[in-house]
This record gives structure tokens, sequence and C-alpha cells, in this order.
């Protein structure tokens, strides 16, 4: 089992020879647009009154503050966010876009705008993924072969870039194939207005043009970033290695954490790690990434640790990963229990606001993802609270599906107040869950989604009743909220369907336009027929106002991550 653990060595660089550089390792799965915070009237059953969310453009209240009331947790690093910058962020209704069901270069449309408000709080996302209109000062161009100067008539090579980048530079790679590792470290930051850049060339016909054979030799990790605040990573190809991208703080509490960072149109694949792993990184994008063939060394697609806050994860495409495709786990064992802090210390349990908390991750945005075909189990939210889970699609996994838990016994650090809406979940393993609550993993809203229990042979699909849609732990798990849900196949476990719910003991794959028999396709394939028994079946609800597309929800609106317009 592996832990969060601190190591000393040296930079890649050489250049933080005179201190200590630690390694954020992880706990590994143990079972096996701006986004404004309203506050919520308590609804029945609910013992707090849990957060809403709106997907609005340029702010929340009409004087430009929040509307939750909430305490802002202190200035922003590098004076964010003072201006505002130019970029309007995407259209103007606020409409969101996957990032990858049209494959091509993300697109900037619905991510969170430049000085926006983000859950309650001002942002202080990297520039390069909130700003289109950002340009950095200078850029350092470099090739496979470069000994130049850093120009596009004569690229440098990497390591002499990486070795005088500074911040708001941009390095440039020139398409082609790359053999090595580089590092950044606190030293070599960016800031909130000027971030540093590092950036892929596209090939010709619009694709990655960038590919990167990992090193075999430290970190292992093709980018490495220990403790650098405010860098992009955009557009690689990266193979092999331990990691992809391997991006952690200098420590477990909130004032050691790195800032910043943007993982943007990658795709990573074969590490013997995690393609992509963050531990203590606060405002962290990632986004429109495709990571796979994560192996044996307790390899998840998207790996984000130690008690990290204020994350948006959004446009991914994960699948065939040794572990569960994607996993938040603040590890309390870890960022508390071993260093002498206890479980229910508000040091430990208290609010990121507060620069407490660092045994719970807070305030993440996980939208539009598309988590399917995995070799273990479905995506883990461990410790995760406060929390928006929408239009995503998660399923086919060899063993369970998606778990709200947490490793203590400490109601404070249970995956809670979270709002989880216009999900598709699919499982297909008898006795085995779709969707888990447990170990005080309370309060959640859990509304408007589609949950499957089926089992598949060849191009075949039909509804199974062994397979447990949802699974609560009735001793501790007895204020969440389900309301409009439609659960196909399957049979619960702690859960009797609520008037609003409907369960249906049938499936038919011609609900789908082009149900994926091979558990692979794009996620389009998965949009409603005409056929679809969830259309117009429930109310529109503000936390969700658009689809995985952009598509307005109509009113009445259909279920799961998809408007059938």
């Amino acid at each position: 089992m592996r832990r969060p653990f601190f190591v000393a060595q040296s930079s890649f660089l050489g250049s933080v020879a005179s201190r200590a550089s630690r390694h954020v390792a992880k706990r590994p799965d143990s079972h096996g647009s701006v986004l404004c915070m309203f506050p919520r009237k308590t609804t029945e059953g609910l013992a707090t009154a849990l957060l809403s969310s709106l997907l609005i453009l340029g702010g929340c209240g009409d004087d430009g503050s929040t509307l939750d009331g909430s305490v802002d947790s202190g200035p922003p690093p590098d004076g964010a966010p003072t201006d505002t910058g130019t970029g309007d962020g995407g259209p103007a209704d606020g409409a969101v876009d996957s990032g990858r069901d049209g494959g091509g270069p993300p697109p900037t449309a619905g991510r969170i705008p430049r000085g926006g408000d983000f859950m309650g709080d001002s942002e202080r996302f990297n520039r390069h993924y909130t700003d289109p209109g950002y340009t950095p000062s200078n850029t350092i161009y470099v090739s496979p072969t470069g000994s130049g100067a850093g120009t596009m008539a004569d690229p440098a090579s990497p390591d002499d870039a990486f070795g005088r980048v500074g911040a708001g530079e941009e390095i440039r790679f020139l398409a082609g194939d790359y053999d090595g590792c580089w590092e950044l470290d606190g030293e070599q930051s960016g800031t909130y207005d000027t971030p540093i850049v590092i950036r892929a060339d596209r090939a010709d016909d619009g694709s990655r043009g960038v590919h990167i054979q990992c090193c075999t030799t430290g970190r292992q990790a093709c980018f490495n970033l220990e403790g650098a605040d405010y860098v992009a990573i955009d557009g690689f190809v990266l193979e092999g290695g331990n990691y992809g991208v391997r991006t952690v703080g200098l420590g477990y509490a909130g004032s050691e954490h790195q800032v910043g960072v943007a993982i943007i149109d990658n795709e990573g694949f074969d590490q013997n790690r995690d393609p992509f792993f963050s531990g203590q990184s606060d405002w962290i994008a990632v986004d429109a990434n495709v990571a796979h063939g994560a192996g044996s060394g307790d390899g998840h697609g998207i790996y984000l640790s130690n008690g990290s806050d204020w994350m948006i994860v959004r446009g991914n495409d994960l699948y065939d990963n040794a572990s569960s495709d994607f996993q938040i786990n603040a590890d309390p064992l870890s960022t508390c229990e071993d260093v002498g802090i206890a479980f229910d210390a508000p040091a430990c349990d208290g609010s990121a606001r507060d620069g407490l908390g660092q045994g719970v991750s807070e305030f993440v945005l996980v939208e539009n993802n598309y988590f399917h075909n995995g070799a273990n189990s479905g995506p883990n939210f461990t410790s995760v609270r406060n929390s928006v889970i929408r239009n995503n699609i998660i399923g086919f996994y060899q063993r369970h599906g998606t778990s709200f838990w947490q490793e203590t016994d400490n109601p404070n650090l249970g995956s809670s107040d979270n709002i989880i809406q216009h999900n598709l979940f699919i499982g297909e393993q008898s006795g085995r869950h779709v969707l888990q609550f447990s170990r005080y993993s309370d309060r959640n809203d859990v509304r408007n989604n589609v949950l499957l229990g089926i089992s598949m042979s060849g191009t075949s699909a039909m509804a199974d009743p062994g397979v447990v849609l949802l699974e609560l732990d009735t001793a501790t798990t007895t204020a969440n909220v389900f309301e409009g849900n439609y659960y196909s196949g399957g049979s619960f476990d702690g859960h009797s369907p609520t008037a609003s719910e409907v369960v249906n003991a049938a499936f038919e794959s011609n609900w789908f336009e082009d149900f994926p028999f091979d558990r692979m396709g794009s996620p389009a394939s998965l949009r409603p027929s005409s056929a679809a028994p969830f259309l117009d079946a429930a109310s529109p609800t503000a936390d969700t106002p658009h689809d995985r597309e952009g598509t307005p929800r109509a009113t009445p609106t259909d279920l799961g991550p998809y408007e059938r317009e």
C-alpha cells in the first residue's frame, strides 16, 4: 500500500540542491464557466444546508460580490484577481463544452473566466487557462535536436530552455519526438498575472504534434513540478515513465500548497503509476486530457491527493487503467495522523477558506468527463466536500463503480455536502455497486441521474438484477437527498426509491444513439435516442443549467448528461 512520504532529493535542474525537496506519493484505492455557490433552503432529510451552484459568467452578485456570505480565504497570490484581464472565458450564456466530444484542441467555451468567482471565492487559476487573450512576454522555441538561441529558426534544447525560463515566458516544443524528463521548482514559478507556459505545437492535421518518451530515472515524470506555482502544460503526448505530469506542493499545510497549475489537452499513457498526478496542489485545472494504460504501480488516470482544494476536472477521457480511473484522496491518515494532528482537530477537518482542513478536499468541479472501460473500479471521492459532480459518463468497470467514502470515523471527513446531478452511471458486475455512499458521506444532493445495472455479451446488453445500483451505509448516511433519478435493472442496498424516482426492471440499448458495446466509443454514442424513457422527466436545477455539450436545460429536462434537442 503506497503512502505519502517525503524524501530529500536534488532538483533535476540542480537549482534546489541547498534545500530539501519533498516527494508526495499516495494511498492506493482501498476500495479496489463560473461556478457561483449559493445557499439553498434546507431540504427535508438534510441536516445542514447544501450549497447550490449556478453557471454564470462575469461574477455572482450585482456588486461583484459572492452571494453565499462566504469568508474569503485572504488576498489572492500575486494580486489575483485585481484586474479582470481581457478574456471573456467563453460564450455569454455560460455554455459548457466537454472538450472531447468533437476531438481536436480543447475549446475555451465554458471555462472559468479570469477574475470571476469560483464557488464563492475569487478565482486563482492559471491565466493561460482562463484568459484566451493572454500572450507570453517571450517564447523560447525548442526542438529534439536544438542547440541554438531559442528562436523558431534557431531552436534551443529543452534542457537549456528549462534552465532559464521565468515568469511570463513560454517554452514552445516544436513538433517531433523527444526523450527525457524536465522539472521546475519554487525558484522557477510563474505568477497569477505572468504564468510559465509549456506548450506543444500541433501537427499539420491539428492533432497533438509533440511526443515525449518519459525517462526512467529520478521521478520518472515527463514533467515534474515541485512547489512551482502557475505553470501550464498544454498539448503533449506523454508516454511511459512513472508519471506523465507530476505536480506537488511542499507540505500538507495550506500555506505550503502549490497554486495555479493547469494541465490541458494532453494524452498520457503507459505510465507505471499515473499519467496525471497532483498532491497538495490548489487551484489546479485538469481539462480535456486523455489518460489510459496506467500500470501496475497503482496506476490511476488522474489522481488528486493530499487535501488539495479548488480544483477543476473537466472534459477528460480516462480508460483502461489498472486502478480507479479517477481518484480524489485527501488522505487524512497521512496529512493529519502521520504528522500528529487529530482527525477531529480543525487543522484536519476545518474549512480550506480558513486555511484549515488538510485532511479534506473542498470546492472541486468535476464535469463533462468520460470515465470508462476500467480494469479495476470506478472513481473514488475520498473525504471530498462542498463539490459539484455533474454531466459525467461513468461506467463499464471490472469491479465496482463510483464511491463516496472516507478512511476515518470522523463524520466531518466524510464525502459530504456535494451536488451530484445529471450523470450517467453504468455498472455491469453482479453484487457490486454502481454508486455508493458510506462512512458519514452524507447530505449529498443526488438528482436527475441515470443509473444502469446491465450485463453485456457481444453486441447485446440486458438488465441485470444482480448489479447493486445504489448502496448506502444506513448507519452513517441518513441525510442524503435522492430526487428525480432513473434506475434501470439492478437492485438496491439500503435505499428505497423516493416518489420522484423511477425504477425500470428493463433495459434497452436503443435508448442511446449508438450504445458502445466495446465500452469505448465517444461520449456522444451515449446521447439518448428518442426511445429513451428518461426524456422530459424532471424539473431542471440551477446547479446544472446546461448539458455536457452546452445545450441549455429545458423544462421539463432530460435526465443524465445530455439534453436531447
